[in-house]
């Protein structure tokens, strides 16, 4: 799926002077004729891909208002950002970090950045980037980036709503945005939140929170990770990506992922038997937090509607 991108810097326009001429007595017309205006400032947002100078795909989803994140699918590595337009010429201030446990090619974690480049709206975007690390070193690529018109496609929670297959457990996002997920081997619970940012757009804003997670997974215990999301329905099922970032053990790390929309047995939020998570003879949804005995007791908890 094509995904995540924004670049950006400041492009100042010389100003150009007509001269105006004049005599004492004559009266001649004369004069240079008004120069042209400067380029509108060219939109922001947008579905990005393409690749960069070393030929690594680069995927990226920007908004009207330049938020934007982007991400190389080959390493896991993210950006996250502002990025700001003065006519086609175009900046992002951002930070770069390693996917989450692992880190860039001189061992930190982070990096910090500045792209500059061009931008024709709705259509592409060519930058340089230039970084610097949390331990001192320098890097410096270019990209060249699409844009993608599924970006088109209008967002509402009535649409991205619905269970979503992490690797065999189920994503819910409720009719109101909220997401929940239950781990039944890591006790993981994540819950989080769906929202519009621009409902003729199809890039919205998510949050997930980490919770009761066991063994190895309790570093992720009160992780939150926030960034950008997009539904593909150019591929069946469609696919709902998010890239996020957020810190644990005091380090920020890339977290991103893509998840079909569930098409199997139990895709309903009401209450039933053989839900993941639960012994097959208890009653839950994928939305609630608990197992019930039950079936009369799931329904009055009212977590399952």
């Amino acid at each position: 799926m094509r995904t995540l991108v924004r670049f950006l810097y400041i492009f100042s326009l010389t100003a150009i002077c007509v001269a105006c001429g004049g005599g004492g007595g004559g009266g001649g017309n004369g004069g240079d004729s008004a120069p042209p205006p400067p380029p509108a400032d060219q939109a922001i947002g947008g579905i990005w891909f393409g690749t960069d100078n070393e030929g690594l795909e680069i995927l990226g989803a920007s908004t009207e208002s330049g938020r934007i994140h982007w991400v190389s699918p080959d390493t896991g590595e993210q950006g996250f950002g502002t990025a700001s337009v003065n006519g086609t010429a175009i900046t992002i201030n951002y930070t770069w970090v390693a996917e989450l446990g692992f880190v860039l090619e001189d061992g930190s974690t982070s990096a910090t950045c500045s792209a500059t480049g061009t931008i024709q709206e709705y259509q592409s975007i060519a930058v340089t980037t230039n970084c610097t690390t949390g331990l001192g070193s320098t890097f410096s690529a270019s990209a060249s980036l699409n844009y993608d018109s599924l970006y088109d496609r209008d967002s509402s929670l009535s649409v991205i709503a619905g269970n979503y297959d992490d690797g065999g457990l189920i994503l819910n996002i409720a009719a109101n945005g909220v997401i929940f997920e239950q781990g039944s081997s890591t006790g993981c619970i994540i819950s989080g939140q769906v929202a519009i940012i621009d409902s003729q757009f199809n890039v919205y804003d998510v949050s997930m929170t980490f919770s009761t997670c066991l063994g190895d997974f309790a570093i992720l215990n009160g992780a939150t990770f926030t960034g950008l999301g997009i539904l593909d329905n150019t591929v069946t099922p469609e696919e709902l990506t998010f890239a996020m970032t957020g810190v644990v053990e005091g380090v920020t790390g890339s977290f991103v992922i893509t998840l079909p929309r569930y098409v199997g047995g139990q895709a309903s939020n009401s209450c039933t038997t053989n839900v993941q998570g639960c012994a097959s003879d208890q009653y839950s949804c994928p939305a609630a937090a608990f197992c019930y005995a039950t079936e009369s007791s799931c329904a009055a908890s009212g977590e399952c509607p």
